[in-house]
């Protein structure tokens, strides 16, 4: 039986490594995989501080592994195949998953569908059938780590805005999703993509990954409003999770635009939206991670095909077992951290 050093929420706000034992034999539908690199995501720490889990539950939904070892009907991967996984898992078969819902999958939504487990050196997928890909050889770990989550996020707030060609866009917040956000509107068509930061190293980030015009969040309706001759944009994607940046967001996006929401804002209790006739005649959108294997394997043919590189946010490196101090490092925003690889 492997025993896993794994990062789990101990309380709120903290976190510890402990040893999670795991069977050599998975059951029915899953797989056990030995992890190779692995990160932390915004969601992690709204997880952590805000949201009522209680102690002992395993951190972590992005990751690349190997597989050890897979239950009774799973024939998509083997032990040995090297595999990406969603951070959302899915049966495949519900009528969700069949309609290409992948992310709301009815089989895995109680209490939630979310992949738990991945900082630790071992961690078991449920749904292992539809929920993971194999890697082409030609791909490192670094270059399709994303795809499991903040990519396929980022991405699809474009996709669900239904994106045209020569839109502008406006990007609230250039964090890990924002700049993923930043990174679909170029790769999708935009004409021109304004993103919405004040940290230097976001900033330049942003540049690096398709931003034309990056403007201070303290004045950013003004400035987008005069930038788009006081039409508004769009589509307007708000990735941070906070009441102000949703407002903002709203108050810049033209009549007939759209508002593609993709924070998440377990801090606050309620979302309010803004007066003034800012929402009339608009279309606001919300998105779940797109999950399963179809959309893990394009989103790495985008990589393969040099369309889209997203390892620039690698911006430091831990072991595993040091996940802890990783959360106190990703939390503070210092040093220009954006993406923490986390390795055996």
């Amino acid at each position: 039986m492997p025993a896993s050093n794994t990062c789990v929420k101990t309380g709120q706000g903290t976190v510890a490594m402990t040893t999670i034992p795991y069977p050599d034999e998975p059951g029915p539908g899953q797989a056990l995989i030995r992890t190779t690199l692995s990160t932390i995501c915004g969601s992690d720490i709204h997880i952590v501080d805000e949201m009522p889990l209680p102690p002992g539950v395993p951190m972590g939904h992005e990751a690349i592994g190997v597989v050890e070892a897979v239950g009774a009907g799973v024939t998509g991967v083997k032990a040995g195949d090297r595999v990406v996984t969603g951070c959302l898992v899915c049966c495949g078969t519900c009528r969700r998953c069949l309609e290409g819902e992948h992310q709301v999958c009815e089989t895995y939504n109680s209490p939630g569908n979310l992949l738990f487990g991945a900082q630790g050196e071992f961690f078991l997928v449920n749904g292992a059938q539809t929920s993971m890909a194999k890697i082409p050889d030609s791909l490192a770990d670094e270059q399709v780590l994303f795809v499991t989550d903040i990519m396929s996020t980022g991405f699809a707030a474009i996709e669900r805005a239904e994106i045209k060609a020569g839109d502008v866009v406006a990007i609230f917040a250039q964090g890990p999703v924002g700049l993923c956000a930043t990174a679909g509107a170029r790769a999708l068509g935009a004409g021109t993509i304004i993103a919405v930061e004040s940290i230097p190293e976001r900033v330049a980030m942003a540049k690096r990954f398709g931003a034309d015009i990056v403007v201070d969040p303290a004045d950013a309706v003004a400035k987008i409003m005069e930038l788009t001759g006081n039409k508004g944009v769009d589509i307007a994607v708000e990735a941070l999770g906070h009441q102000v940046t949703f407002e903002n967001a709203c108050r810049v996006t033209r009549l007939g635009g759209t508002v593609s929401s993709v924070g998440v804002y377990g801090a606050f209790p309620e979302l309010k939206l803004p007066t003034s006739g800012s929402f009339i005649h608009r279309k606001l959108v919300t998105t779940f991670c797109p999950v399963g294997t179809a959309r893990l394997e394009r989103l790495m043919a985008m990589v393969s095909g040099g369309k889209v590189d997203l390892t620039p946010l690698i911006t430091h490196s831990m072991k595993i077992s040091e996940t802890p101090a990783a959360y106190d490092l990703f939390r503070k925003r210092e040093g220009g951290v954006l993406k923490i690889a986390l390795r055996p």
